[in-house]
C-alpha cells in the first residue's frame, strides 16, 4: 500500500537558490531524442530547430526577420544560414553583458511587446527573447560599461558536458522540467516567494526591497516556540572569502530580529553540520553573491564555481549520517532573461487575501519563466522526470508546500502555497539507495582580477546604502561596500 504520506520519511530539507539561469539555458540538452530519459517518460528540452526573430536591415537597407537559431556554447546552430559560420570555442559567462529581466522587460521576452493585457493576457509565444537582447545592449541596459554582444548570443545554451555537476545530478535523481518562477520578472519578488508564498504586490526589484510578510522560517519558529522540540531552522550563506552576507536577511523583514543572529551561519558550517549529524529541520542555502569567491552563477559570472558549489553541498549531505532522512532542492530564483522556450502557464493563484493588483497593475495570475530544478534524495528513483499531477504546475512556493507537509505546518503562509503541489510524489522507493553518485565539476578559472558588477550588486548597494546612510561607492568598490555595509546593519548593533 502507498505511503500517505511520503514526505514523512524526510526529516530535513535543504534548498539551494542560485541565480538567474532558465531551464534551457542550463538543462535544455539533458535528454534528446537520441538520449531520451531512461524511465520513458516526456522531457521538455531543446531542438535544434528552435529559433527567435530578429528585425534586422539588410545592405540595402531594407528590413527582414532573420531567424536566429538556438545553438549549444561553442557550436554553430544546425539549422539556417549561420550552421556553417566559426564560432568561437566555448564560453563559460555567457550571456555577457548581462540581459533584461524586469517585469516589463520579460514582458518583452514572452508576448514580443512591453505591455500586456493584465486580465485575460495573450498566450505567450517565448519569442522575443532575441529583439530583447538586443534592446538592452544597444540602452545599456544592465551593461555596467562592458562591451554591447552579438543580440544572436541570447540563444546559446550550456550543454551536459558544460554543466556537469547539475546535469548528472538531474539524471541520478530527479529533474523537474516543468518548474517556473513564481514571478515572470526580477531576483527580489521570486525570493520573497520562496521565502513567503507572496510578495506582498511587488513585481521588480525598486522601488521596494523589503517583504514584510510572514515566512516559513517565522512558521517553523512559531511552531518551535509553541511547544515541537523536532524542528529548528537555519540560513548558510555562502560567505566565501568575503566576509558575511546575507540577501534573504536583508530583505525579509520578519527575520531581521537580534533574537535570531544564531539561525544564521557561513556556508563552512553548514558542512560541519552535514558531517556532524547536525543539519536543521529546514535549510535555506545563499551563494557567494559578491567578490571575491561569487559562485552564484548570475550573468555574467562563470558558471564553473556554481557547478563545484553544487557538487559540495551535494557531497556534504550525501556523505553525512542524515542522508536517508534528507530532500535537496536545487533551483534557480528566476530566468534572467536567458532564452527558454516554454511558455509559462497561467491559472496562478493570487498569493493575497485581499486580492489587490501589485505593481505594474500585475494580478500574480501567470507563472514566471522555467527555471533548472533538480531534486535529490535516496528515495527517489535515477532518471526521473518530475512534473505534478493536475493543472498547476511546480513553482518556488512548491518549497514552501513541501516543508510544511513534511514537519505537519498546517496553516498556508498564503493562497499560493495552499495550492501549490509538493514533491512528495518524487519518493518512489520503498528503501534509500546505496549507490554513489559521484559528480565531478570542471576546473575551476583563476581568480577573476577584475571583477564584474551585476545589477544585483547595484541593487544589493543600494539596499544598504539607504539602511545604513552610508554613501554608495563607484562600480570598483561596491563588492567590498556590500559587505562592510551588511556587517555594520546586522553584526555591529
Amino acid at each position: 500500500m502507498p505511503d500517505a504520506n511520503p514526505l514523512s520519511r524526510i526529516k530535513h530539507v535543504i534548498v539551494l537558490m542560485l541565480e538567474n539561469r532558465s531551464f534551457d539555458n542550463l538543462l535544455g540538452w539533458l535528454y534528446t531524442d537520441k538520449n531520451p530519459p531512461p524511465r520513458g517518460q516526456a522531457f521538455e528540452g531543446l531542438r535544434p530547430d528552435m529559433w527567435n526573430p530578429l528585425d534586422n536591415i539588410d545592405a540595402d537597407g531594407i528590413p527582414f526577420v532573420e531567424k536566429v537559431y538556438v545553438r549549444k556554447n561553442g557550436e554553430p546552430p544546425a539549422f539556417g544560414s549561420a550552421a556553417k559560420r566559426k564560432y568561437p570555442k566555448c564560453d563559460f559567462t555567457k550571456p555577457a553583458p548581462d540581459p533584461g529581466e524586469g517585469f516589463k522587460t520579460t514582458n518583452h521576452q514572452l508576448f514580443g511587446q512591453y505591455d500586456v493585457a493584465l486580465l485575460y493576457p495573450p498566450e505567450p509565444t517565448n519569442m522575443g527573447f532575441v529583439n530583447d537582447y538586443r534592446d538592452a545592449n544597444l540602452f545599456n541596459t544592465y551593461t555596467f560599461g562592458e562591451a554591447p554582444a552579438d543580440p544572436r548570443d541570447i540563444m546559446i545554451t550550456y550543454t551536459p558536458e558544460q554543466t556537469p555537476v547539475l546535469s548528472e545530478l538531474a539524471r541520478q535523481y530527479a529533474v523537474c522540467d516543468h518548474w517556473y518562477g513564481s514571478v515572470p520578472s526580477q531576483t527580489l519578488p521570486n525570493r520573497h516567494f520562496v521565502h513567503a508564498a507572496t510578495s506582498t504586490g511587488q513585481v521588480n526589484n525598486k522601488p521596494d526591497s523589503d517583504c514584510d510578510a510572514k515566512t516559513i522560517y517565522n512558521a517553523i519558529q512559531d511552531a518551535i516556540d509553541g511547544g515541537r522540540k523536532d524542528l529548528s531552522w537555519r540560513i548558510y550563506c555562502g560567505t566565501g572569502k568575503g566576509g558575511m552576507f546575507c540577501l534573504t536577511r536583508l530583505v525579509m523583514t520578519q527575520i531581521q530580529d537580534k533574537k535570531f543572529d544564531g539561525n544564521f551561519q557561513p556556508i563552512e558550517q553548514f558542512y560541519k553540520d552535514c558531517a556532524d549529524g547536525n543539519l536543521p529541520s529546514y535549510t535555506f542555502l545563499e551563494p557567494q553573491f559578491h567578490y571575491p569567491g561569487y559562485n552564484d552563477q548570475h550573468p555574467p559570472q562563470d558558471i564553473r564555481p556554481g557547478d563545484k558549489l553544487m557538487a559540495d553541498i551535494y557531497n556534504a549531505v550525501s556523505s553525512g549520517p542524515q542522508w536517508n532522512e534528507t530532500l535537496l532542492v536545487l533551483t534557480y530564483d528566476e530566468h534572467g532573461g536567458c532564452y527558454d522556450h516554454a511558455p509559462p502557464p497561467g491559472g496562478a493563484k493570487h498569493p493575497d487575501k485581499d486580492k489587490q493588483p501589485g505593481q505594474d497593475g500585475f494580478l500574480f495570475n501567470r507563472f514566471g519563466v522555467r527555471v533548472p530544478t533538480v531534486v535529490i534524495s535516496p528515495l527517489i528513483e535515477a532518471g526521473t522526470v518530475l512534473r505534478p499531477e493536475g493543472y498547476t504546475p511546480f513553482d518556488h512556493t512548491t518549497v514552501i508546500s513541501t516543508a510544511r507537509k513534511c514537519f505537519g505546518l498546517d496553516e498556508p503562509l498564503t493562497q499560493r502555497d495552499a495550492h501549490a503541489p509538493d514533491l512528495g510524489c518524487a519518493l518512489t522507493l520503498d528503501t534509500p539507495r546505496t549507490d554513489k553518485v559521484v559528480v565531478k565539476p570542471l576546473p575551476l578559472p583563476d581568480e577573476d582580477k577584475s571583477p564584474k558588477v551585476n545589477d544585483l550588486h547595484h541593487l544589493v548597494a543600494d539596499i544598504l546604502a539607504e539602511k545604513t546612510g552610508k554613501q554608495k561607492p563607484s562600480d570598483e568598490e561596491i563588492h567590498n561596500f556590500v559587505h562592510e555595509a551588511y556587517h555594520l546593519l546586522f553584526e555591529n548593533r
